[in-house]
Formats: structure tokens, C-alpha cells, sequence
């Protein structure tokens, strides 16, 4: 566990580091907010040891910044004694506990044991949620393709995996299911490989030793080690920057690393797979992308099919994150009209899976508690706008000009019912007259009273 302390008493502070390494913590000190600031540009802290009163302001200022930038990590406010109005608005904004100065040094290290215990647990917590939620839903034959590669690839260690595929189409899933399928002890430790500066991810991959760099003031566990006898997840590797490549390329041949700074090696035994929307042959050819690289990485490759493709599995998806967010936030479950299923049938789901599921969260928070139906009127306006028309209302389209998305609301409804006056109340030629799919006018008959 890593524990910072936040204190301008220089002698506390010193005293706090020593002690808590002599336990077998990695510490670092900062005297004030802007050492602080420096030190999460560098890392994510777990324990914090945070003075409410610093020589450059308010201690405070900086809990919601260690909580955004670590949401598990741990704080522990410090301060003087009839601070008690502090203590309370620390609390309340995430403070996991508080100690009055002056305090045996035993207080600390038994605040940072809790501390520990509660990050340890919480860790395992979400581990076993993930174990029981991560599956792929679906019944099409490319899903029980993938449960098949899944099958056989996790019988394996050592291996290297290449999955590719649209954005949102589950890449990080199958990825949970390739280790949940090993059995195996170690973790499931995953890094995005676009989300990190280049200038850090070298150190966060292989780790580094004490003076390495600067702000290096203990050694660090790299992730990979961190991943030994289990799985290293690699997103976005398509984005890693050319310098590291190589020495990706070396510990992928060997199964070796050596941490910066450090004159030894380390050898480890995990699984590695990557995962990538980016076209790495574009890549390979512009230089961007390592080709001996590729070759490696790709040992076992498998497409993830866009959710367009994958026929009724979007009714099975709708369905599961209908019970998720049921569940979740103690609503009874919402019911989809048949045109809605018809449409989420038919849309091209640009977003794939992670559109679907952001939808049907999004349905559940807007939705008034007494409606349960899902009907079309629920859906965005672009999803039933992107739905296709017929060759008739292309052309209609095309010779008018005047699509009905771009016209004023107040305009709307006259133009629908003069639509089926005309149509002779047929609601597919009315739709077909206006440019729109039939989902659509629906949708607009719904909004304005007219169905």
C-alpha cells in the first residue's frame, strides 16, 4: 500500500515516513497543496494522510482532488484539536477518518492498517462483481463462437490474445472472460495505453526504483509484475507510443522486464490481451505501429462483430440491462412496445453495446415511476431519425427539401395532420410523404397527442 502524508510540520511528517516504511509501506511526503498536486500528476495515492491547515491553504481544498483522481483511495484528515466543524465537513465529503494532533504514532499506524483493510476488501468486492456480471449476452453464432475461443485460449498461460473490434462492442469483456475462464490465481490488471502520458506509462508498465526519475522517492511495482500468474489487459494498443514498443516487443519474447532504474530482471508469467478499434495495418504502414510487433500480439486474434450484426441479441441485451438497472436502482422492470423493438431491431447501434446499455440507464432515470412501457416517445430523436425510409421518401425527400426534423414545433403537428389527412389516415404512406421512417412519425404522433 502506498501512504502519503500532507504535512507542513516537517519533523511529523518525517517521523510519519519512517515509521510507516519501517511496516512495509511505500511513503512519500508533501508539505502543501501544490506538492500535492505534483505528486497525483504522477501517480494515484491509496492512503492520505491530509493536514486541514497548510502553510498554502486549505488542506481540505485537495480531498475532492485525491478522490477524483482515486476513487478507492483512503483519506485520513489531521487536525488540531476543537477542529470539530472541520472534521464534520471532511467527513461529509469523503474523509474516510480523522485524528486529533497530538496523536501516538500507534494511532496512525492502526488508521492506516483500517485503511488498508477497507481498500483490500473493496478491491475483492469488486472483483466478485465482476466475475458474476462479466459474460457476453447474446445467443447469435458469433456470440458462441467467441464462447468457444474464450474456452480454449483460458486453458492456456503464456499466451498472447489480439481482440479487435468497433468501440462499445465489449472488447474488455471478453478480455474478463478469457482470466475469469483460466482459474487462475493472479489478478486481472488492465491499463489503456492512450489514457496515460507517454512519459509515465514506461514506469507504469515495468515499474521503477528509487531515483529513477524525478519524484521517483520509492520503488514502484510496475503493472506487469503486478499481473504475474494473471492476466495483463492492454487497451487501446493500437495508440502505444513507438518508444515503448520495443521493449514491449522484448518482454512479450521473454516474459522478462527489468523496472527503471534497476540493473535486474524479472521474470513473470501471465496472460497478455490486447485490444484495439484502430486499424493497425494503416498504422504499420505509416510507421506508427511496430510490424514484428503486431505479429506478436496477434498470436491468437478474434473480431468482436459491431452489435448490428448480431440479429436478435439486441432484444437479450435490452432485456439483461432492463433487470441490471432494476435491480440496481430498486425500480420495477420497463416493458418495451413492440415498435421499440422493431426499432432496436433495425438501428445500426453506432455505439454497439455500450449505446445500448447508456440507453437503457438513461430510460430509467427520466422515466416517470408510474409509466413502465418503453415506447417510442422514450427514445432520442436522432436514433429514430437515423432509422431507414423507403425509396419513396427518398425521393420525396430529396424533391421537397424540407425534412421534418428541421421544422418549428409549432409547425410540427400541422404538418402531421394535414400528412394524414392526405394519406387517408395510412400512417406508412403519412410517413413516407414526410420524409421520416414510420418510427418516427410515430414517435412525433405520440409527442403531440395524435396517436
Amino acid at each position: 500500500m502506498k501512504v502519503w502524508i500532507i504535512e507542513d510540520e516537517r519533523a511529523l511528517a518525517q517521523g510519519l515516513k519512517t515509521a510507516f516504511e519501517r511496516r512495509g509501506y511505500e511513503s512519500r511526503t508533501a508539505s502543501g497543496l501544490k506538492g500535492l498536486n505534483s505528486m497525483m500528476d504522477q501517480e494515484s495515492p491509496e492512503i492520505v494522510f491530509l493536514d486541514v491547515r497548510l502553510d498554502d491553504g486549505d488542506g481540505l481544498k485537495g480531498l475532492p482532488h485525491i478522490l477524483q483522481a482515486s476513487p478507492e483511495a483512503k483519506v485520513i484528515v489531521m487536525t488540531a484539536f476543537g477542529d470539530s466543524a472541520l472534521v464534520v465537513r471532511a467527513i461529509r465529503e469523503g474523509a474516510f477518518n480523522y485524528l486529533d494532533k497530538p496523536f501516538p504514532l500507534e494511532a496512525a499506524m492502526n488508521m492506516a492498517q483500517r485503511a488498508s483493510e477497507a481498500i483490500a476488501l473493496a478491491r475483492r468486492v469488486s472483483r466478485m462483481e465482476t466475475s458474476r456480471a462479466v459474460s457476453l449476452i447474446g445467443s447469435s453464432r458469433a456470440v458462441k463462437e467467441i464462447g468457444g475461443f474464450v474456452e480454449k485460449v483460458s486453458r492456456h498461460e503464456d499466451v498472447n490474445v489480439l481482440i479487435r473490434g468497433e468501440s462499445g462492442t465489449g472488447k474488455e469483456v471478453v478480455a474478463r472472460m478469457i482470466h475469469g475462464a483460466s482459474g487462475s490465481s493472479g489478478e486481472f490488471v488492465a491499463i489503456n495505453c492512450a489514457a496515460i502520458p507517454e512519459s509515465l506509462l514506461e514506469a507504469e508498465l515495468f515499474g521503477s526504483r528509487k531515483g529513477a526519475y524525478t519524484g521517483a522517492s520509492t520503488d514502484k511495482r510496475g503493472l506487469v509484475e503486478l499481473a504475474d500468474g494473471g492476466t495483463l489487459f492492454l487497451d487501446e494498443i493500437g495508440d502505444m507510443p513507438t518508444s515503448l514498443q520495443s521493449k514491449m516487443l522484448r518482454f512479450l519474447d521473454s516474459r522478462s522486464l527489468r523496472p527503471l532504474g534497476s540493473s535486474r530482471e524479472i521474470q513473470v508469467s501471465l496472460r497478455v490481451v490486447c485490444a484495439t478499434c484502430a486499424n493497425l495495418e494503416d498504422r504499420i504502414s505509416s510507421g506508427a505501429f511496430r510490424k514484428d510487433l503486431y505479429y506478436r500480439i496477434a498470436m491468437l486474434p478474434i473480431e468482436l462483430p459491431p452489435l448490428r450484426e448480431r440479429g436478435r441479441d439486441a432484444l437479450e441485451l435490452l432485456e439483461h440491462f432492463i433487470v441490471l438497472y432494476s435491480d440496481r436502482l430498486g425500480r420495477p422492470p420497463l416493458i418495451p412496445s413492440s415498435d421499440v423493438e422493431e426499432v432496436f431491431l433495425s438501428y445500426r447501434w453506432p455505439g454497439n453495446v455500450r449505446e445500448l446499455k447508456n440507453l437503457v440507464e438513461r430510460l430509467f432515470i427520466l422515466k416517470d415511476q408510474r409509466d413502465r412501457t418503453i415506447s417510442l416517445k422514450d427514445l432520442p430523436q436522432e436514433m429514430l431519425d437515423a432509422m431507414p425510409t423507403d425509396r419513396e421518401s427518398e425521393s420525396r425527400h430529396e424533391t421537397d427539401g424540407r425534412p421534418l426534423q428541421r421544422q418549428l414545433d409549432d409547425f410540427e403537428k400541422e404538418l402531421l395532420t394535414q400528412a394524414l389527412s392526405d394519406s387517408g389516415g395510412n400512417r406508412t404512406r403519412a410517413a413516407s410523404s414526410l420524409g421520416l421512417s414510420r418510427y418516427a412519425l410515430l414517435r412525433r404522433l405520440q409527442k403531440h397527442g395524435l396517436d
